[in-house]
């Protein structure tokens, strides 16, 4: 008979200290998918409000992208929603 082997379960301090740049998703758990998604989502947010001044001070900003910011964005909002349709799907 063949025995199974189980892994041993990763102690909650590990996992904390290992994972705490991540940010929680609905189940309490780390997700990488929704930081990425996160910080996407300020980035080109930054990029618009900072497209409507012209300089502030010394420093000056070029006009918004919407080119630029969707070929930034619409991906890493694809792999949130592509991963959470997965999770769903086979009800993880």
């Amino acid at each position: 008979m063949i025995e199974e082997t189980k892994e041993p379960a990763i102690d909650s301090l590990e996992q904390a200290k290992s994972s705490w740049f991540w940010i929680k998703n609905s189940k309490g758990e780390a997700s990488a998918t929704i930081t990425f998604t996160t910080i996407a989502f300020v980035v080109t947010t930054f990029a618009y409000v900072a497209s409507i001044f012209e300089s502030i001070g010394p420093v000056s900003f070029r006009a918004f992208d919407a080119a630029a910011c969707s070929a930034y964005f619409v991906p890493i909002l694809t792999l949130y929603f592509g991963r959470r349709w997965t999770e769903a799907k086979k009800g993880l």
